[in-house]
């Protein structure tokens, strides 16, 4: 059951408030498309529609059929996120995650700014998460992500296909903006409905509709187990286009009313200036034609509505601060964020859903971390080699291998690492590793935390300091050195002879070693073998320490997509459970069942 870790009344917004609550420094950052197809896909950079009204109004049907609530978890339900950052990372590849105070979604922004400006008549929830050193990362979550229109409910999305030209294939173009707002700099990201060609020609089709001829055969030959369906694993596939990005100034938003009702300037403004969009194109309907249709640049309106409404925009940069804060103390700095009704939101502890596929921490890790240019430029590489869909070939980063002579008869530690090896200091962990080179691997469980993320980088200082991890060992001899840590009974001396603990648990991280880095052969018997090796990992607590469980548990799971037995089969020994704990102490529990009916793919 969630526990609330505060409550936040607007009554505890009103002092002290932030001096600054106006945008300022506004760029763009990022844009895509959805294309449609059976699996999540968008192209990056994207495209608007381009508004191209026809010479004579046309009679319009209502719409109907399935209209998108939220397109992006409608499409990546997992991770709602993953577009945003596939996006950035293609297309901004150098952006600096780590200076960023909050990633969200222009809904929430609005659903905070009506909660502080008491006008707020729907419950809402957002997860909250933070990333790297203090980013907040608000995910948006609605109780459905698309609709059935049954009855009539205007002519909003008719009058988008009539009146703009997008790319065929395309549904839907998101964008991404950076500002300063309230001392934060902030990540939004926003659906946009068209854009208006600066060069005044109603003809032109935005130019990405080039590249989407080539999208239904790239899709095809993308197959399920590439963008995979487990946990910590991509699930979005990112087409690289040639496309210029759209001008700011030339995006706009679309309202359609009917004649005998005005829009309301009051309930669309706020929208506009969340999204600093300029231009608003507002459709009048009667009799199922738009004979009046107002297109006008709104940038002024924005403004001076800015100014008007300082006291809840200073409210609201303190709700945005105070959550961020809230959760940032929390042990798990995982939260989710609710209002009920009322005056007051609650947050509480989240749900261990992890905002984003564990590749993408690696933004945030690369520059917090790096400070060896070359050794970000290869990691920053092998991020979009790994996880990018390009209608180019990328060619795969490579790692610099140190020579070894200096360090030939050296003493071995018990850890099967050579004992002395220069210092690399500018590496990611560089202390931990000259630890497990004198101490054994199992000392890295020790001192990492329990971001998968934090060990990938690990993995990848190890491989580039030339460091002989597996000494020669394979998933067959790894499992054999697994199973020696088990403690036995001899019968003729009637005593208990002690397992070799330590090597079982060096070994489990030379088993994570392979999993994160891939080193495993391809095949069912492989993945056999490493499913046996993990079940036998997280079911022995005796053995195996809290971290070291569930670390070894995460690569697994990030590395195969596993059978739903599979998964049913680890369930069985929770590594969560609050009774077991983070001690470095040995683990004490009941006694472990042994897992195996067989051996046979170990010894066959």
């Amino acid at each position: 059951m969630a526990s609330v870790l505060a409550e936040i009344s607007i009554s505890d917004l009103d002092s002290p408030p932030p001096s600054d609550a106006t945008i300022t420094g506004l760029q763009h950052i990022a844009s895509y498309n959805w294309l449609e197809g059976s699996l999540p896909t968008i192209s990056v950079p994207g495209a608007p529609p381009l508004w191209s009204p026809p010479r004579v109004a046309p009679k319009l049907t209502p719409d109907s059929g399935v209209v998108y609530i939220d397109q992006n978890a409608a499409r990546s339900p997992r991770y709602p996120l993953e577009p945003l950052f596939r996006a950035l990372q293609a297309e901004n590849p150098d952006f600096e995650l780590g200076d960023i105070d909050l990633v969200t979604d222009r809904n929430n922004i609005r659903k905070l700014l009506r909660f502080v400006q008491g006008s707020s008549s729907d419950n809402f929830e957002i997860r909250v998460e933070i990333a790297g050193n203090k980013t907040a990362v608000f995910t948006r979550v609605e109780a459905k992500t698309k609709d059935i229109i049954h009855d009539f409910r205007g002519f909003g999305h008719n009058f988008e296909k009539a009146y703009t030209k997008g790319i065929p294939g395309s549904t839907g173009h998101h964008r991404i903006i950076h500002y300063l707002f309230g001392g934060m700099k902030c990540l939004i990201r926003h659906e946009t409905d068209g854009y208006i060609d600066s060069k005044g020609n109603a003809d032109s089709v935005p130019k990405a509709a080039s590249v989407v001829d080539g999208v239904s055969d790239l899709l095809g030959a993308v197959s399920i187990s590439e963008t995979g369906k487990s946990i910590g694993k991509q699930l979005v596939t990112v087409v690289k286009t040639k496309t210029r990005p759209v001008d700011l100034a030339s995006t706009l938003e679309i309202k359609t009313r009917a004649a005998s009702r005005m829009l309301d300037m009051a309930d669309v403004t706020p929208q506009l200036w969340i999204s600093q969009t300029p231009i608003l194109v507002i459709g009048y309907h009667q009799y199922r034609m738009f004979n009046n249709v107002q297109k006008r640049n709104v940038t002024q309106e924005i403004h001076d509505w800015e100014a008007a409404n300082q006291t809840a925009l200073r409210k609201l940069a303190l709700l945005l601060k105070k959550i961020s804060e809230v959760v940032a103390h929390s042990s798990d700095r995982n939260a989710t964020v609710k209002y009920n009704g009322g005056k007051k939101l609650t947050v509480t502890t989240g749900k261990q859903e992890r905002a984003l596929p564990e590749d993408l921490y690696l933004l945030w890790d690369v520059k917090k971390q790096g400070t060896d240019d070359d050794m970000i430029q290869d990691r920053g590489k092998a991020i979009d080699a790994s996880h990018t869909k390009s209608l180019e070939s990328v060619p795969a980063p490579g790692h610099i291998q140190r020579v070894m002579s200096d360090i030939v008869g050296s003493k071995q530690p018990s850890g099967g690492v050579p004992a002395s090896l220069p210092s690399q200091n500018k590496m990611p962990f560089s202390d931990i590793v000259d630890c497990a080179v004198q101490d054994g691997l199992r000392q890295i469980f020790r001192r990492m935390s329990t971001s998968l993320s934090d060990y990938q980088s690990l993995c990848e200082t190890l491989k580039s300091r030339g460091i002989d991890v597996l000494a020669g060992r394979q998933l067959r001899d790894i499992m054999k050195d697994l199973r020696k840590g088990k403690d036995d009974w001899d019968p003729d001396e009637r005593r208990e002879i002690r397992g070799l603990k330590s090597l079982a648990r060096d070994s489990a991280f030379r088993l994570l070693y392979i999993f994160i880095l891939d080193l495993h052969e391809s095949g069912a018997g492989d993945q056999n073998m490493a499913y046996n090796a993990t079940t036998f990992v997280v079911s022995h607590r005796r053995i195996f320490r809290y971290k070291t469980r569930k670390m070894v548990r995460q690569a697994f799971e990030m590395r195969f997509s596993i059978s739903y037995n599979q998964r049913k089969g680890l369930d069985k020994w929770p590594i969560d459970n609050p009774s077991y704990g983070n001690s470095e102490e040995e683990d004490v529990t009941t006694e472990e069942e042994d897992v195996y009916s067989s051996d046979w793919s170990f010894e066959s």
